[in-house]
Formats: structure tokens, C-alpha cells, sequence
């Protein structure tokens, strides 16, 4: 077992309000899985997607990622865990405009401060030959598609080799065919990475390429 989800809950409040996010969320992952949580807007799956990637944390129940429970550690560890191991892939990408491609994918190699210049230069041209952007590594962000965009977020999150990318909504800004080049992109680098994907998503035809679905609905798995 890779990821473990044990009696997950969360509340958030408007003003004095309760509002129940989450309840009573429980669920494994197996290495190298490609896993969609699906639902409509409200079910859940985006606070349940930032709890898993220590984004944001339970009011009760734990998650255990190869035998490490997440619960309990302070921002900090958190934080560090975070940036140690996991990729993010956004729907609104999240590129920094200023930066040309190379300089948006090397950002994560940068500020783990483990690889000396030539090792990042390899290792960033390297994820964009495989996501097709070779020859774009001097454009800037809005000089691209957004399917190139979301190109340049998941060369981004795989170039330091994380063990988990959580991918929130990766296909909402893009049309139906771009959405599902994404997805068969993702699952190419899932496949060949063996990098376990757990992504969110309402998209009924994306769905179809997720080999596992976890549905949500008012804060509780349905199916």
C-alpha cells in the first residue's frame, strides 16, 4: 500500500456556520496507480486533493503515505515534506509569467538545492522533450496554448521525480480534445514514470481514462 486515508474530516465555517467538507473519508492507494476523485462542484474532492498534498490539514483522521502519517506535523515539516516529494499540476497552471518555460520547470530543482547547474539543465530538457515542448524552452508563458501551458505545469511537476502528482481540475480551462491530450499525456508519464496520479475532476469524458474513480458527493464517498 502506498497512501492511506483513515476517517478523513473537515469543516469549514462561514462565519458561525458549520459547513462539512468532509466526512469520515477512507480509502487506499496502490503504487503507481492513475486515480480520479470525482464529483460535482461542492463534493469535496479539491479540500480532500490539498489534504492529501499537505496543503491543507484534517479536523480528524489521518493519512499515511508509505508508512509516514502526515497528521500531526507542523506546517514546517509539512512544507518540507511537500516540496520534497509531491508535484502539483493546477487548472489555472500557475506559471510565472516572467519566466520562459526552461526557467517555470527548473523552479522546483532550484529551490531543492540538490542538483548543480549542468544536472538541472539535463534533467529539465529531459521532461520537456517528453512532454513535447522541445524548441519552446525560451517562450514565455503567454506567448503558448493553454494546452502547451498545462504542458510546461506537468514538465513542472515531474522534474524533480516526485513520488505522487496531485493534479487539481488539470483539463477545466482546456476544450474537450486538448483536455484529453492532457490526460493521455499524464497517463504516458504515469506509465513510464511509474508515478502514482491522483487527480480531481467533474469531467465526465475525461473520467473515462482514469483507471480508478473515487466518486464524492456532499463530502462522503459514494462509490
Amino acid at each position: 500500500m502506498f497512501l492511506e486515508a483513515k476517517n478523513i474530516d473537515k469543516t469549514y465555517y462561514i462565519g458561525k456556520i458549520p459547513v462539512k467538507a468532509l466526512l469520515d473519508i477512507s480509502f487506499e492507494i496502490e503504487p503507481g496507480e492513475f486515480t480520479a476523485l470525482a464529483g460535482p462542484s461542492g463534493s469535496g474532492k479539491t479540500t480532500l486533493l490539498n489534504i492529501i498534498g499537505c496543503i491543507d490539514k484534517p479536523d480528524g483522521g489521518k493519512i499515511k503515505i508509505q508508512e509516514e502519517i502526515l497528521t500531526g506535523k507542523s506546517s514546517n515539516e509539512l512544507a518540507f515534506y511537500r516540496r520534497e516529494h509531491f508535484g502539483f499540476i493546477f487548472q489555472t497552471y500557475n506559471l510565472i509569467p516572467v519566466l520562459s518555460v526552461f526557467e517555470n520547470v527548473e523552479l522546483p530543482l532550484k529551490i531543492l538545492k540538490k542538483y548543480n547547474q549542468k544536472e538541472i539543465h539535463d534533467m529539465v530538457m529531459e521532461v520537456i522533450r517528453k512532454v513535447g515542448l522541445d524548441g519552446l524552452e525560451k517562450r514565455r508563458p503567454l506567448e503558448l496554448s493553454g494546452g502547451q501551458q498545462q504542458r510546461v505545469s506537468i514538465a513542472r511537476a515531474l522534474v524533480k521525480k516526485p513520488m505522487l502528482v496531485l493534479a487539481d481540475e488539470p483539463t477545466a480551462n482546456l476544450d474537450s480534445e486538448t483536455g484529453e491530450k492532457i490526460v493521455d499525456l499524464m497517463k504516458k508519464m504515469n506509465e513510464e514514470e511509474k508515478v502514482t496520479f491522483i487527480f480531481s475532476t467533474h469531467d465526465d469524458v475525461i473520467l473515462k481514462h482514469a483507471r480508478r474513480t473515487i466518486k464524492l458527493r456532499d463530502g462522503k464517498i459514494i462509490n
